[in-house]
């Protein structure tokens, strides 16, 4: 299919080189008849027939041994410059909208969108721009659009890196070939080779400061043990009399928890969490972590949805629908802080065994239960 490409770029970021290189290497370029004015191209290719020019490229590019062309052109706003008002579309630009049923491509190069005609933009059918990046290096921006403002328009291009094929440059002549290597680089290459040696540096003293630290808490710990160890040396009495250690602790307990209840606080009896009456400081003593809740079973269906549920019956409200669902119908995963039950199922006999004469229990062992809920009838029997 017969497009228009329209290569945008500042001056010397190699958009000549780019475009000289699709010619030399795709396939929908290559071994077509070409017509083009880049400098000193020295690929195989043809000018505007004698006696006529590009701008009245409308009429020879119909003609049959002309029929399938490609057309490349540099610094096209030269030849379709910005057009102010409505007046008549020149034939050249009406041309545009029909090259196509000549088969001819078309690759148009410009520094920008904004200088060329309106026309022009509006039947553009892939618009790739050259840019550099922070990096110090280039990046290809594409879209299947000619876009008027490249920088905002970013967002939604296909990026890609880019970079220049120096073997072109024995193709034309252009400037680009004693520019292209002297960009500026960017304060990220910077970052990038010194960054880690910085951080080295810095997690070495960071390091070295915790030693320290840890140094001196340690040589704190041990002094504190070796007075505690020397004053329970000069306590004797506790340890050739355990009953006397004894009531020395009970008296020692009961003296703080007298204390304690003779500076009672208002502050003490209002709860940290308002919903949690256990959460007052008055239990902070008392108060101890038994269990955790971990997720026992989870029920798909009802009204309610999909919900799991702790051994407890409480309801997780943590765990996502979608999860729950998958755990409703995979099962639960394997948990791995419950500890195993050892069972010897193959040695127990459900037996049955006769309470009264209204009721039965079954047992897994040879020993008799008794039902509670009938022992005031009959006392149970063995069979």
């Amino acid at each position: 299919m017969a497009q228009i490409v329209l290569v945008t770029g500042k001056p010397r970021i190699g958009k000549t080189a780019f475009v000289v290189d699709m010619i030399m290497h795709d396939e929908a370029y290559k071994d077509r008849k070409l017509f083009s004015n880049i400098n000193g191209l020295k690929l195989p290719h043809h000018q505007p027939p004698e006696g006529h020019s590009w701008e009245d490229m409308y009429e020879w590019l119909k003609w049959e041994e002309n029929i399938g062309s490609l057309v490349v052109f540099d610094e096209v706003q030269d030849l379709y410059p910005k057009r102010y008002g409505n007046g008549k579309m020149p034939p050249n630009v009406s041309f545009l909208n029909v090259h196509g049923h000549y088969g001819i491509d078309m690759i148009f190069i410009t520094q920008s969108p904004k200088i060329i005609d309106l026309n022009l933009k509006e039947v553009v059918n892939k618009h790739i721009h050259i840019a550099a990046n922070q990096m110090g290096g280039l990046t290809r921006l594409e879209w299947n659009e000619a876009v008027t403002n490249t920088t905002s328009e970013a967002k939604r291009a296909v990026s890609s890196v880019h970079k220049i094929n120096e073997e072109v440059f024995d193709y034309y002549k252009s400037a680009e070939v004693h520019s292209h290597n002297k960009k500026v680089r960017s304060r990220w290459w910077y970052v990038l080779v010194f960054g880690p040696f910085v951080v080295l540096f810095m997690l070495s003293i960071v390091g070295y400061m915790g030693w320290r630290t840890y140094q001196g808490f340690k040589s704190k710990g041990d002094t504190q043990a070796s007075q505690h160890q020397a004053q329970t040396v000069s306590e004797p009495a506790n340890l050739t009399n355990p009953v006397a250690g004894i009531t020395q602790a009970t008296q020692a307990a009961t003296s703080l928890g007298q204390g304690e209840n003779a500076n009672l606080t208002p502050e003490m009896f209002v709860p940290t969490l308002a919903e949690r009456p256990e959460s007052k400081p008055l239990y902070n003593g008392v108060r101890q972590v038994r269990q955790f809740e971990r997720v026992a079973a989870c029920i798909d269906g009802g009204e309610s949805g999909c919900a799991c549920y702790t051994d407890q019956a409480t309801k997780v409200t943590e765990v996502p629908e979608a999860l729950c669902k998958q755990y409703a119908l995979e099962g639960l995963p394997f948990n791995p802080y419950k500890e195993a039950r050892q069972e010897n199922v193959g040695q127990q006999q459900p037996t049955v065994k006769e309470v009264g004469s209204s009721a039965s229990v079954w047992t897994l062992d040879s020993e008799t239960k008794q039902n509670l809920a009938y022992a005031h009838d009959a006392p149970v029997s063995a069979q």
